[in-house]
């Protein structure tokens, strides 16, 4: 059977320990002056800059594949007190959200943007990044298939092991961030 293609993100999962997602996150802000919408399920980065509202979390913004040091994974936002069921964040406005850090260990499930073999199964790819749902509040952000064992961004570890996730076109796979900031002498690792 073929793979649906509805992409959604990055989804956390687990560890390389073998625990599962415990649910924990850091609470960070996206800041006003950042002009890209966000979404559940972006990879974010460290924006570089602090809030001038007061608020004391570390500021991130979406990141993309020429990025070689990613925070964390957008898990889910505040409330928007003016709409309360928005689920994504929009550009230039200022909102906190929930982020699960690209630790060393944590494994995240994202879809594939096209062909995938099990051959690609302990290969490096890039991410793609896409504009996001507005109606359910997800990103559109996949592994990009393309550049299987020529980027660098995550390392493919398997397969999400689902009866309808066939190894094939738009498959969601298991992966671990490469390029993050938690490495030991502060660069991606």
């Amino acid at each position: 059977m073929a793979n649906t293609d509805t992409p959604s993100g990055f989804r956390p999962i687990g560890n390389l320990n073998g625990s599962p997602h415990s649910g924990a996150t850091v609470k960070c802000v996206l800041l006003a002056a950042d002009s890209t919408a966000t979404f559940i399920g972006d990879l974010v980065k460290l924006s570089g800059t602090a809030s001038s509202d007061g608020y004391a979390y570390p500021s991130v913004q979406q990141g993309a594949a020429s990025d070689t040091a990613f925070f964390g994974v957008v898990t889910s936002f505040d409330a928007n007190p003016s709409n309360l069921e928005q689920q994504y964040r929009l550009a230039s406005t200022l909102r906190l959200c929930n982020v699960v850090p690209c630790t060393q260990g944590q494994l995240f499930v994202v879809q594939a943007d096209g062909a995938f073999a099990i051959t690609d199964i302990g290969e490096e790819a890039d991410v793609t990044v896409g504009s996001g749902n507005t109606t359910t509040g997800l990103s559109t952000m996949e592994l990009d298939s393309s550049d299987i064992s020529t980027g660098s961004n995550m390392i493919i570890l398997g397969i999400d092991p689902r009866p309808d996730n066939a190894v094939d076109t738009n498959c969601d796979v298991i992966v671990r961030i490469n390029e993050h900031t938690f490495g030991g002498d502060g660069t991606a690792v």
